[in-house]
């Protein structure tokens, strides 16, 4: 479904605003780091007995998010035997956006916006114009994505080169000036 550009501006700037404030620089960025350093504790469901792991996999197949109660800390619990590291990255990154903010509802709006978010945050798209980067392989071997999220990231970089170039947006400046400091 199409959404308004200025959605996903919203859901770039916040991924940029969690790159600045915790000074990510390298990648593939550390999903289990990140949300360490946002104060989200991460529950595989392996760690749990088999008849509560099958209650999580009926909750989410891949992982879920849940808010802090009195005695919990807000968690994020995920599927650590999906098919592929990669997608239970991008789970968690997914469920990330839903806890930063504070996603009281599953809909299709926040879900759909929770993988622009989940992408952005590990293929972001003024890096990839700024790095050159423009195939999918590329984004698989040194960025940890699937080949769908590759395939995701590398559309939007074709769609906005065309529409806009190599131009960097002023609020992703800060973004390339993080993570390109040699770079005048």
């Amino acid at each position: 479904m199409y959404r308004n550009g200025s959605d996903y501006d919203k859901m770039a700037q916040l991924v940029i605003d969690i790159y600045i404030d915790y000074h990510i620089t390298s990648f593939p960025v550390d999903e289990k780091e990140l949300c360490r350093k946002l104060g989200l504790k991460l529950g595989p469901y392996s760690a749990y007995p088999e008849d509560a792991q099958e209650l999580l996999r009926k909750r989410s197949p891949d992982a879920f998010y849940s808010p802090a109660t009195h005695d919990t800390p807000p968690t994020i619990f995920y599927n650590d035997r999906v098919e592929s590291y990669e997608r239970q990255r991008y789970s968690i990154f997914h469920e990330v956006k839903h806890y930063v903010n504070n996603d009281a509802e599953d809909s299709d709006f926040e879900d759909n916006m929770a993988d622009y978010f989940a992408r952005y945050m590990m293929c972001p798209i003024p890096y990839l114009i700024k790095a050159n980067i423009n195939d999918e392989l590329t984004l698989i071997s040194d960025h940890g994505v699937s080949y769908e999220a590759a395939g995701y990231a590398i559309n939007n970089v074709r769609n906005r080169r065309a529409k806009y170039g190599d131009k960097i947006f002023d609020y992703e400046q800060p973004l390339i000036d993080l993570l390109f400091p040699d770079i005048l």
